[in-house]
């Protein structure tokens, strides 16, 4: 109707148009006025069209505004959820219909109560206690013994009926407990012993020999082998940083040490023993047919940088020799890994950081779990349900998951078959179904399928070679530890005070994987290394934590 009202109006001013100027007058035969009126019709018709299609622009332009608007809304509103689920909900990646815990405080959907008829129906199904008799009897058979007898007083011992003194005649067992003595510190001292030759002596000669003394970790300091040993078992076993260590050992031990005590004699004990083990285990990861590998963010003062990096490399599930190495470096790019693996040529196991393409002669394997993780942060606040592609797409990566861990205790052979046979047509009708989805743009779930599509190629090396794993969870599991330990001590001052934690941790977590006592292994070195005759690789091998006198002496 507007549109008809407006073109009436148009027609009428034009007609006006043509009266004032005279030109109807001039046209006084018929067939003039009908040319003149279709060109009047003409125009009214162009300018109504011009009308319509300024109008379909703008109501185009306004549903694209409508649209682009909703979309930015959604958008904020996952990103709210999702930041709201990081900083408030659980961490831990399951999806078991799966709402419970700490991110049911973030749902929209209320759980109805069950009514008292629902409530008499109901079974439930409690499962028996089962006791495990004997496990304390197990745990101190190993501990030495000490009786401690309770008697009476020699007047406790008079008889209440006739007075008379009684014997004792026997004793019962009435409990056993363990017994804590807090650690002391002792003085050691060293003497050196000389020997002369007396009948040498008769005939005019002189003959002396002294007795051998090791050479100390640290030549004129308080910090012994034992000690330093201990306060690098605080650090970087326990997490314990040196400021807290210095209170410790200051009040607890009454030994007047500072803080920068400790971290010097870590510095030290790197320069003098531990470095050259490390360097062994850099050369022989190099070596390695299969590695895993991960990076985290390190704070040092001296650096004129913000943040500093840990690069993290470490061997395979059925590698002989487990080996983890702390690699501190002031860059991220790839010229670290590629230095670092210079002479790899094997599988690395790894997230999607481009900066691991610079090991071109290196396949990179990347990791399922970080995958699935995209699309675990797409699944929608609210109702869930099994047709939502996000959930769709978790549950898959479930199913190869317990498909993987039913193979577990195959050998790399029959897994490899396995795999061909069931796991490759799932993972193929997987990324076919991707293709089909149509997610909106920069949405969670849109980031998920391109990442997913990013790395594909990445995810089928897993069927060459049996002995790869689905996920690169044992390179984050040992990022962890010094992550959690970058929790305490926060920073380092120094890039060399930096290198130096990621030594000690390389060999205290190294120890740790081929079954040794870090503390006896440390020591060990501190003890053997400073009094090498030669500092060779060989002599240095010998020492290594899977050599059979290594595990023989300082074994659990």
């Amino acid at each position: 109707m507007f549109f008809l009202y407006s073109a009436y109006s148009e027609y009428g001013k034009i007609k006006r148009t043509f009266h004032e100027g005279g030109l109807l007058k001039m046209t006084s035969q018929k067939k003039n006025a009908l040319q003149l009126d279709q060109q009047l019709l003409l125009q009214l018709l162009q300018s109504a069209n011009e009308r319509n299609q300024k109008q379909q622009q703008l109501n185009e332009f306004q549903q694209q505004t409508i649209q682009n608007l909703t979309t930015e809304i959604q958008l904020l509103n996952e990103k709210l959820n999702y930041l709201t689920r990081k900083l408030f909900g659980r961490s831990k990646e399951t999806f078991d219909e799966e709402t419970n815990g700490q991110l049911n405080l973030f749902e929209e959907e209320t759980v109805p109560k069950p009514s008292i008829e629902d409530e008499e129906q109901r079974s439930i199904v409690v499962q028996g206690h089962r006791r495990i008799v004997g496990t304390k009897a197990s745990k101190i058979s190993q501990l030495p013994t000490v009786e401690e007898d309770h008697v009476l007083t020699i007047e406790e011992q008079v008889c209440t009926h006739c007075g008379q003194q009684m014997k004792d005649i026997g004793r019962t067992k009435v409990r056993e407990e363990v017994r804590f003595h807090p650690a002391i510190l002792d003085c050691l001292v060293h003497y050196q012993h000389t020997y002369c030759c007396k009948a040498c002596e008769k005939m005019g000669r002189s003959s002396f020999k002294k007795a051998s003394v090791p050479k100390p970790l640290i030549s004129n300091s308080l910090g012994s082998n034992s000690v330093v040993a201990e306060t690098i078992r605080m650090k970087f076993g326990q997490k314990i940083p040196a400021y807290r260590q210095e209170n410790y050992w200051q009040k607890d031990l009454g030994l007047a040490i500072s803080r920068d005590n400790i971290s010097n004699w870590h510095i030290k004990a790197v320069h003098n023993a531990l470095d050259m083990v490390a360097k062994r285990f850099q050369v022989y990861l190099n070596q390695k047919d299969i590695l895993h590998g991960d990076e985290t963010t390190y704070r040092v003062i001296e650096s004129a940088k913000s943040d500093t990096y840990y690069w993290q490399f470490c061997t395979g599930k059925e590698s002989l020799h487990p080996i983890v190495y702390y690699h501190h470096d002031e860059s991220r790019s790839g010229e670290v890994p590629k230095d670092f693996l210079k002479d790899f040529t094997g599988y690395l196991h790894c997230d999607g950081y481009t900066g691991y393409n610079a090991l071109t002669q290196t396949k990179l394997v990347y990791c399922f779990a970080h995958a699935r993780r995209k699309f675990l942060e797409a699944i929608p606040k609210g109702a869930k349900t099994s047709e939502m592609p996000a959930v769709k797409a978790v549950n898959q990566f479930k199913k190869w998951f317990a498909l993987e861990k039913k193979w577990e205790k195959l050998s790399h052979k029959e897994r490899l078959v396995k795999r061909q046979e069931e796991l490759r047509p799932l993972v193929d009708n997987f990324y076919s179904w991707l293709d089909e989805l149509t997610p909106v743009p920069k949405s969670k779930l849109d980031k998920a399928v391109q990442y997913a599509h990013k790395i594909r190629s990445g995810f089928l090396y897993i069927f060459e070679d049996g002995r790869l794993e689905l996920t690169n969870n044992r390179a984050e599991r040992n990022i962890k530890e010094l992550v959690i330990g970058r929790k305490n001590w926060l920073h380092s001052t120094s890039l060399e005070g930096a290198r130096t934690s990621g030594i000690i941790l390389s060999v205290y977590k190294t120890a740790e994987l081929n079954g040794l006592q870090p503390m006896k292994y440390l020591e060990f070195l501190f003890e053997k290394i400073p009094n090498l005759p030669v500092f060779s690789n060989e002599a240095i091998d010998a020492l290594l934590p899977w050599q059979e006198n290594v595990q023989r002496i300082c074994g659990e």
